[in-house]
């Protein structure tokens, strides 16, 4: 299955940040909205989203998106996902992001950047499949600065009984 990037409700992410763990991402930025890659992983029937971020350094925790310079021929990185930071979400809270509300030169971006992840859709999937087990671990958790995906996965779940309600 393909990936895909999605904008996030608000009062989803909200819940999270306050009820399940605080490293959840803020979404509004001056420019853009943060905007999330999935589906990375799906584990116990709940569907994984990581952030999309400028953030381009090699760590354990990230996948860092590249693109091939034209003049070098070498590929340097331009964003990452951050799996630390993925969570899960319902699909009802989720719409894919629509690319033609952006300017030109974004939409290149973004378009560069889901194909980047496209390709590459096994090697994310099993990132982000270890540091789900990374994450299991307290001491890792610390250590790699990693949500309690446990505890998300239980916030989720009592945010749809509360939706439903």
């Amino acid at each position: 299955m393909h990936l895909k990037f999605y904008e996030v409700d608000g009062e989803y992410i909200k819940y999270l940040k306050q009820n399940g763990d605080e490293k959840i991402p803020n979404i509004d930025y001056d420019k853009h909205k943060k905007f999330f890659c999935g589906i990375v992983l799906t584990i116990n029937n709940f569907n994984y989203f990581a952030p999309v971020s400028s953030y381009n350094k090699k760590a354990h925790t990230v996948f860092l998106i590249m693109d091939k310079d034209r003049k070098t021929k070498e590929f340097n990185p331009i964003s990452s996902l951050r799996f630390s930071f993925m969570f899960p979400c319902p699909i009802e809270y989720l719409n894919q992001k629509d690319f033609s509300k952006e300017d030109k030169k974004y939409q290149v971006l973004l378009r560069k950047e889901l194909h980047y992840c496209n390709v590459n859709r096994e090697k994310i999937k099993k990132i982000a499949n270890e540091v789900y087990k990374l994450g299991l671990n307290e001491k890792n958790r610390k250590k790699f600065n990693i949500c309690d995906f446990k505890k998300l996965e239980e916030k989720c779940l009592e945010y749809i009984n509360l939706k439903n309600n």
